[in-house]
């Protein structure tokens, strides 16, 4: 399974490190991932996405730069990717989303079985493609962990 690594001292990208390594150590977020519909961008399913993503042995490295006038995310090179420390969100669930779909592309530039052809759409509109999908998975099961841990304190 996919592992990313995180040396720097940021609190907010640590935690959400921790928390992403916790869902890509998750079956249920293979089976999430193999329960998508065919996405628009890979001739790939669900399944077999999902499959090679369980099977992959990557150790992803993750860094920081700082820049108001650059992107959120750059990868440097296969399963090297920089986080724009100005533009990331301090809410642990949109940060897991976003180490994910990184994550994801930046194993696909190393990886010939995942391929992802670019996709072209609206800035309001929700795209049905891989890796997009796959953040917004981790972002659902972050947000649901945390409601669980909640509900168990409160019982």
């Amino acid at each position: 399974m996919i592992q990313l690594q995180y040396t720097g001292q940021n609190y907010a990208i640590r935690k959400a490190v921790k928390k992403a390594n916790e869902i890509l150590q998750s079956s249920a977020f293979y089976d999430k991932v193999a329960a998508l519909p065919q996405m628009s961008n890979t001739d790939l399913s669900s399944r077999e996405i999902a499959t090679i993503l369980q099977e992959s042995k990557q150790s992803i490295l993750v860094g920081t730069y700082w820049n108001p006038f650059s992107t959120r995310t750059k990868i440097e090179k296969p399963c090297l990717f920089k986080v724009n420390t100005y533009k990331m969100s301090r809410i642990t669930a949109f940060a897991v989303n976003m180490l994910i779909n990184e994550s994801i592309l930046s194993l696909a530039t190393k990886c010939e079985g995942l391929c992802f052809e670019e996709t072209v759409y609206e800035e309001m509109e929700n795209p049905n493609v891989f890796p997009w999908r796959i953040g917004e998975i981790a972002e659902i099961l972050t947000r649901k962990n945390k409601l669980r841990t909640l509900q168990a304190q409160y019982q």
